[in-house]
């Protein structure tokens, strides 16, 4: 179990076999962006970041709702302070998923709107149950969505599509355009989140990690500077002391097969 406090944060955490779990718990706001649940998730991923017990790591909110976005309340009281509060926590908590060092995974069900399709989208990969439903509605107001790395997803034109709408969209229609990587029946999403988490997990911290800085290197690079990039990663993690046992434990394995 991770030691940070959880009780006042509406966020409880927890680690096992490898997976770092992170889950939203306001179930009576709709797990709605609070200064003190973003302050929570940012503490959280900022300890499992040099954590070797945490390969990869799940974010959710449970089975009935992932997140509604900004909490109303705050949003309607903002002052000075609290405005520039909720910025400075935009930029860590998002800035912090666009460059995390660790894979990870949005487990969407329910409401997965505003602030917490933000989230969603600046996670590596997003598992959808059928009751999820995606979206900016905060647009409506007349507020600005982030439209990157949504565009880098989904494709500029359904990106544009969603965040000059504010309209909403079912699972079936996020799995279409791509802004879910898989759906599944409602009620599984967090075990099925938790499943691809611990597939990656099993490849072991290091290449998790190792491989995830390829996922955020790579595409900004041109061909032969990505080759040579992914080149060297593999040089690197090659005699890595781990890699290296698994690869004679699996050629063992071969060999001493009839």
């Amino acid at each position: 179990m991770d030691d940070h406090s959880s009780a006042v944060t509406a966020v409880t955490a927890s680690v096992s076999g490898g997976v770092g779990t992170i889950t939203f718990d306001r179930p009576e706001r709709r797990n709605a962006l609070s200064l003190e649940l973003f302050g929570a998730l940012g503490d959280h991923l900022d300890a499992w970041r040099t954590d070797d017990d945490v390969a990869a790591v799940v974010l959710t909110g449970g089975e009935e709702m992932f997140c509604a976005g900004l909490d109303l309340d705050l949003q309607s009281g903002f002052t000075q302070e609290t405005r520039a509060a909720y910025a400075a926590a935009c930029l860590r908590v998002y800035g912090g998923l666009l460059d995390y060092p660790k894979p990870t995974v949005a487990a969407c069900a329910g409401p997965t709107l505003g602030g917490g399709c933000d989230i969603a989208v600046f996670c590596d990969i997003r598992v959808g149950a059928e009751n999820a439903v995606l979206g900016f509605p905060q647009v409506k107001f007349g507020l600005t969505p982030y439209f990157s790395p949504l565009w880098k997803i989904v494709g500029l034109s359904q990106a544009k599509l969603l965040t000059l709408t504010g309209d909403r969209i079912d699972a079936a229609e996020a799995l279409r355009i791509g802004l879910l990587d898989r759906l599944v029946p409602t009620g599984t999403v967090v075990a099925a989140a938790t499943a691809v988490a611990a597939s990656i997990a099993a490849t072991s911290t290091k290449s998790a990690m190792f491989n995830k800085e390829m996922v955020l290197r790579s595409p900004a690079m041109d061909p032969i500077s990505a080759l040579s990039f992914e080149t060297m990663a593999y040089r690197e993690i090659i005699w890595h002391p781990d890699v290296v046992e698994r690869i004679t434990d699996a050629f063992g394995a071969i060999r001493s097969t009839p």
